[in-house]
């Protein structure tokens, strides 16, 4: 039997990845590049999609090429995608406007008003956020009615991708369902909501499953990657499904952790009649792993290392600093906050410092910060559903579940338990397993059992836990505390 290899394309809000994987899951080969983000104004964050796509370009050649692969060996290709920044193509497919990213905030009172048309139509508005695909679309057609006249399409990042890709114009319901404008119960767009949103309701695209086959790469795109003309394409899914695939997590009762530029989790409590994952709670935080790319920055900015080494010398800088790190809090909220509440004006803050605080304390600070932040939103939505912490670990996947000093961190100040995946970029692995479907190489229940293992268990140390219990209080009140100013517009 001939080996199959497939390639899992994972498209974040700060960087792309294109991997490689054998059948039983096996990393061949992987590329990985950061992508700009420009911010105009404080809370504002967006992107060029064409930087979208030569950066995934350049990391699927970069993975070929490394892999040592003919590209005809590659069965199939799956694409995961960061959720609701929209992207507007013209008659032509090519971009009419930067995408406005999840975090960006400048649409914070388009929010507030469709949220109140919607409720006075007898529509229900609950979970309607800055985040979402929905107010920002608000604020084209309020600010940029002739950018938004020029569109023929709205599709996410990973659609956009996939049609560079294959030529086809759909999404799938993971991504549609994080955009304000789907209707669950009848899986399909709210034409109304998009009525109130200002867009035509025929510049959204057809809705098909994730592990569908969306056609196969183009000639052009073949050139453009280093792939073979004709090689299948997925559907694919948003960057939430297909870390839940990679990470092994498709039923049963578990709690899904990912830590990547925000952190989300997810309650899993058994399936749906349909084989979806029946998702009991779900938050996410704004800035996790974004506001650590920031730290870097500031300390570093002129560093030549690799961009994982320069990672690990910034943890390794926190170590040097005692839990607590002297009495320094840090507010991870750097682009609004999401949770547990949505606060479009949160901001970030070091509060504590003193001459006696350096590059350590602040790194340290910031680790912490972004563990408090997550616990805040454990007790917020999981309670009563939480499962037992002690002697059922999470699953924790996404770029920071490398780093043993992190999740020992986030083991102490959550008290939870966390199983570490040998693929930690789970997203890529997902999207992998969506391709290899559409391509009938394998199922997902297949893939999940060939292709997920556990490297490790991060468990909390009693010590440090209750070292941190009054910082954590501490740093609710402080948080608390400032929310109230946030709110004003401070």
């Amino acid at each position: 039997m001939e080996p199959i290899y497939l390639l899992g394309i994972d498209l974040g809000t700060t960087t792309c990845r294109a991997a490689i994987f054998d059948g039983s899951g096996r990393e061949i080969a992987a590329a990985y590049r950061e992508i700009a983000v420009r911010y105009p104004c404080p809370l504002w964050a967006e992107v060029e999609p064409e930087a979208w796509w030569h950066g995934v370009a350049a990391v699927t050649r970069d993975a070929l090429a490394a892999s040592g692969l003919p590209s005809r060996a590659i069965a199939s290709v799956g694409l995961s995608g960061l959720m609701h920044a929209p992207v507007l193509l013209d008659a032509v497919g090519q971009p009419v406007a930067p995408a406005m990213l999840w975090m960006d905030q400048r649409c914070a009172s388009q929010c507030a008003r469709l949220r109140a048309e919607a409720a006075a139509r007898g529509r229900d508005p609950v979970g309607l956020t800055t985040g979402q695909s929905a107010p920002k679309l608000r604020w084209l057609a309020e600010t940029q009615p002739a950018v938004l006249s020029r569109a023929r399409v709205v599709l996410l990042p990973k659609d956009f991708i996939r049609f560079r890709l294959t030529g086809a114009l759909a999404t799938d319901p993971s991504d549609a369902g994080g955009t304000g404008l789907f209707d669950r119960e009848r899986g399909d767009w709210d034409r109304s909501l998009a009525e109130l949103c200002g867009i035509s309701p025929d510049l959204l695209p057809p809705i098909v499953p994730s592990a569908a086959r969306a056609g196969a790469v183009t000639d052009a795109a073949a050139r453009e990657t280093g792939l073979a003309p004709g090689t299948p394409v997925a559907v694919g899914g948003a960057d939430t499904l297909c870390a839940r695939l990679g990470a092994g997590a498709l039923g049963g009762r578990t709690l899904c952790l990912y830590l990547g530029t925000a952190a989300w989790f997810s309650l899993i409590d058994g399936r749906a009649p349909d084989g979806q994952p029946v998702i009991r709670a779900f938050g996410a935080t704004a800035t996790t792993g974004a506001a650590l790319r920031w730290t870097r920055d500031l300390l570093d900015p002129d560093d030549r290392r690799t961009i994982s080494d320069r990672y690990t010398a910034l943890v390794q800088l926190a170590e040097e600093a005692p839990p607590g790190a002297e009495g320094l809090f840090f507010l991870p909220h750097l682009m609004g906050e999401r949770g547990p509440r949505p606060v479009p004006l949160a901001r970030g803050a070091f509060i504590g410092l003193t001459l006696r605080h350096g590059r350590a304390h602040l790194a340290r600070a910031v680790l912490e910060g972004t563990a408090f932040q997550i616990r805040r939103l454990f007790e917020a939505r999981l309670a009563p559903d939480r499962p037992g912490a002690a002697d059922a670990p999470a699953i924790a996947c996404g770029g920071a579940a490398r780093s043993a000093a992190w999740m020992q961190i986030l083991a102490d100040v959550t008290g939870w338990a966390f199983r570490i995946p040998e693929i930690v970029e789970a997203s890529a692995l997902g999207a992998a397993m969506l391709g290899g479907a559409a391509a009938g190489c394998l199922t997902l229940e297949t893939a999940s059992a060939r292709m997920v293992r556990y490297i490790r268990e991060v468990w909390p140390d009693p010590d440090r836990r209750a070292r941190y219990e009054p910082l954590y209080r501490r740093y609710c009140r402080l948080d608390d505390l400032l929310m109230t100013w946030f709110d004003e517009g401070g």
